[in-house]
This record gives C-alpha cells, sequence and structure tokens, in this order.
C-alpha cells in the first residue's frame, strides 16, 4: 500500500481511480417510502430510474475507504429521492460527508430515536457519529454529491432502518421543502 492521491470530479462524483461502484434504482426501494402507490405508478410512467450511484476506492489492508455519492434529483409522490438508511454493524464506526455540489438534508437518529439534521450543501462536511443511523436527501434540482470516509469493517446494518423507518419524512412540493414525522415509524 503506497500513499495516492485521487481526482473527484464535484459535479458528477466520478473519481480517477476507483475499486468499485454500484446503483439503485426505484424498484430496490419498495416498502421504504411512505407513499407505495406512488412509487410504482413513478415505476410504471418514467421506469426503473437509477436515484443514487456510489463509487468507492478502497486498498486492501487500509484502515479507512472513501467514496462519493451521487443521488439524482427527484420524488416520489411528495418524498424526496434518498438512500435506504443504515446503522454501521460495528456501532463503535463514524463516518464523513463531505458535499461537493447539489442540496440535501443529511438525517441522523440514534437507537433511542434521537434525530439531528445537517444541511447538505457544497463545503459542508458533516460528522456521523458511531451508532447513529444515517440518510441523504436530495431536496434539490440537481445531483447531489457527496464525498464519504469511513473504515473498511464499519460495514452496513439496513435492518434496523428497513424494519422501523426513520422519524422523520422530507417532503417537496411546488419547490418547497418540509420536514414532518414519518406516521408508520415504530418506537
Amino acid at each position: 500500500m503506497r500513499p495516492e492521491g485521487v481526482v473527484i470530479d464535484a459535479g458528477s462524483g466520478s473519481m480517477s481511480r476507483s475499486s468499485g461502484e454500484y446503483i439503485k434504482r426505484l424498484s430496490e426501494f419498495r416498502g421504504v417510502y411512505a407513499d407505495g402507490k406512488a412509487l410504482e405508478d413513478l415505476i410504471a410512467t418514467q421506469g426503473d430510474l437509477v436515484t443514487y450511484k456510489v463509487v468507492e476506492f478502497r486498498e486492501e489492508g487500509s484502515d479507512m475507504f472513501f467514496g462519493t455519492t451521487t443521488m439524482q434529483p427527484g420524488t416520489v409522490g411528495d418524498e424526496c429521492f434518498m438512500t435506504r438508511g443504515h446503522y454501521h454493524a460495528r456501532p463503535d464506526r463514524g463516518e464523513i460527508y463531505y458535499t461537493q455540489s447539489g442540496e440535501g438534508l443529511l438525517l441522523l437518529q440514534s437507537r433511542s430515536g434521537e434525530t439531528r439534521r445537517i444541511e447538505m450543501k457544497p463545503g459542508v462536511c458533516a460528522h456521523i457519529p458511531p451508532d447513529w443511523a444515517h440518510r441523504s436527501i436530495n431536496t434539490g434540482d440537481t445531483p447531489l454529491v457527496f464525498v464519504w470516509c469511513t473504515n473498511p469493517d464499519a460495514g452496513h446494518d439496513y435492518g434496523e432502518v428497513a424494519k422501523r423507518g426513520m422519524r422523520e419524512l422530507v417532503l417537496k412540493k411546488d419547490g418547497v421543502v418540509t420536514v414532518k414525522p414519518n406516521p408508520r415509524y415504530t418506537s
């Protein structure tokens, strides 16, 4: 392993060197959005759109890895496009997000239900403490691009958020973004 610099395009999230990537499509969010009918209608009329892409840079044996997430703008019903949301499998591992372009919200939630929101806009570096669930939401009209960095053994635990949901929904109607309690959230 050697020191290395990777060039990241702030507008697209592309990286000059990467070790992997994946995409997420609307169909992978069944059960995540509050309005399941709106999701099915959107897929039927617009197709199975890509909502976000993750590109990563990982070196074998390193104590950290990083990458980019590029989220497309859009809504399902009135709910903004978002990531699934997760805790880390290792509850002692945190993460940072550094917004490159676009606009969004980072929803954070502790296991006891405490919530925080951090505005995602160019230049904002968000610290996600260990054992806090986190979900990114694109509230803008252009792609939201952010760089993330964590320990490779942090892992992902999607189960609790998939089962309980998150306490808040981020909605956008007529260009106005609002946050409201999630009526489907279970304590």
